[in-house]
């Protein structure tokens, strides 16, 4: 892990890219753990991470702080540089979307009524990197908006994520979703909402 002085007491949470020794990829995620037993522990959560480190572990991996945040805003803007900086310079990037707020079809929807003309260019690496920079202001209001969705669109989107990006082959021994249903939080709870989520690690893959 590298650069941990590079997080002030200001900041809400980082930016990070997690490469192997011979840097035949990179994530680039977000965090707003900032202690120190978290940050030198966590690569990444997203679908691909999740394969990486279930397959290889993390003895291979190096973490690099890229930037630091003082507000949430913020904080998914540059998660969303970082990812496009990446793929404008050509490097394979293990991230399926463009950062962001979850769940990655309200920020699509979000984009397209705010900033159209980012949205245009998507499919061109470079002119999207220049797009979020010279759109800032739009692209941000685009994350607000996509953040301020009610409770019930946000988790039918991530759900809607989920079932794109997650294994759901084999049913769940966590939470016991069967075959082609996503994992639930609180499973075993009769008061707790049960939301969409990731795959839990006992999960298998195929």
């Amino acid at each position: 892990m590298n650069d941990l002085a590079r997080v002030p007491e200001s900041a809400v949470g980082y930016v990070f890219r997690t490469e192997p020794s011979d840097k035949a990829w990179a994530y680039i995620g977000q965090s707003t753990r900032l202690d120190v037993a978290h940050i030198n522990c966590y690569f990444g959560s997203g679908a691909f991470m999740t394969e990486v480190i279930a397959k290889s572990g993390t003895s291979g991996l190096t973490k690099t702080i890229v930037a630091t945040a003082e507000s949430p805003l913020e904080l998914h803007y540059l998660e969303m540089l970082h990812i496009a900086e990446a793929r404008r310079d050509g490097v394979r990037v293990g991230n399926g979307d463009f950062g962001g707020p979850r769940p990655f079809p309200n920020l699509q929807r979000a984009l397209w009524e705010v900033a159209p003309g980012v949205m245009r260019v998507a499919s061109d690496p470079k002119r999207f990197y220049d797009a979020l920079v010279k759109h800032r202001d739009q692209v941000e209001q685009a994350i607000l908006d996509s953040s301020s969705v009610p409770f019930d669109a946000f988790y039918a989107g991530m759900e809607r994520d989920l079932r794109a990006t997650e294994d759901l082959s084999h049913p769940c021994p966590s939470c016991g979703s069967d075959i082609g249903v996503v994992c639930r939080t609180n499973s075993k709870s009769l008061t707790k909402p049960q939301n969409p989520t990731r795959n839990h690690a006992k999960r298998p893959r195929s």
